[in-house]
């Protein structure tokens, strides 16, 4: 399925910011946001953990589908345009088809700030 069959479901604007460092509090420090075309949907599942959470259940509380491959981590922000709140990215698949790598998909965790 070519790229231009999703562009139609995914209207909002998603924005990743990957972890460039810590300060000396252990704060996190983002680096340059940038914009991909996406989707958010408002969904509770129970997914395997990833990152802080590895090998445990969590709850997610949404599903951010990112058309786009940008180099995803678990400390990284990622958001829809406006939000306020960041919730953290509890787990992330990535489905390639005969297409190739066409989007990232990432379920977030309860909002954090």
């Amino acid at each position: 399925m070519p790229i231009s069959d999703w562009e139609d479901l995914c209207v909002q604007t998603i924005i990743w910011q990957p972890l460039a460092s810590r300060d000396p509090y252990g704060k996190p420090v983002y680096g340059a946001a940038q914009r991909f075309k996406g989707r958010r949907v408002f969904v509770v599942s129970r997914v395997p953990g990833g990152g802080a959470h590895q090998g445990a259940d969590v709850m997610t509380s949404s599903t951010i589908w990112v058309l786009g491959l940008p180099n995803l981590k678990y400390e990284d922000r990622l958001y829809v345009l406006g939000d306020t709140k960041y919730p953290p990215i509890a787990n992330i698949q990535r489905f390639p088809d005969e297409e190739g790598d066409l989007y990232v998909k990432a379920m977030m965790g309860g909002a954090s700030s």
